[in-house]
């Protein structure tokens, strides 16, 4: 097989697994009542304790405005605050609220336990390779 024909492969089976991750698997449920953006968005603020749009954009390769839609809707389901930095006052820290908090940990929660019912058989050795091979995928893809 040509090197086209392996990056091919890559990306349909890249594709499937994204697919499987969006709301389309796991009966229906993918993020509670969040977008996949959504979700990434809150998980970014979530693993940063306090950040700001800018700073969510950049991380997800967004446009300001576009960021400060998914923010409004995110403060408007309630699961993050906004708030002046106290560093600078032209600036918005954003942070999880108690609810967004539990949104990540039981999502979190919910996708392990179905990986660790499906990945169950394997041996430590193959685990430890998917985990190598899909650090090597994310870095890659990361720069």
């Amino acid at each position: 097989m040509s090197f086209f024909e392996e990056m091919k492969k890559i990306y349909e089976d890249l594709q499937k697994i994204s697919w499987i991750f969006n709301d389309h698997n796991f009966e229906g449920v993918c993020c509670v009542d969040l977008s996949l953006v959504e979700f990434m968005s809150l998980k970014i603020i979530y693993e940063n304790g306090e950040t700001s749009v800018q700073d969510v954009g950049k991380l997800l390769n967004y446009t300001k405005s576009g960021s400060t839609r998914i923010i409004n809707r995110l403060e408007k389901k309630g699961y993050i605050s906004k708030e002046k930095s106290s560093k600078d006052n032209r600036f918005c820290c954003i942070r999880s609220t108690v609810s967004g908090k539990e949104v990540i940990d039981n999502v979190t929660a919910e996708y392990t336990n179905h990986l660790s019912e499906k990945f169950e058989s394997l041996s430590d050795v193959e685990i430890r390779f998917i985990n190598e091979a899909l650090k090597i995928i994310l870095n890659k893809l990361s720069n």
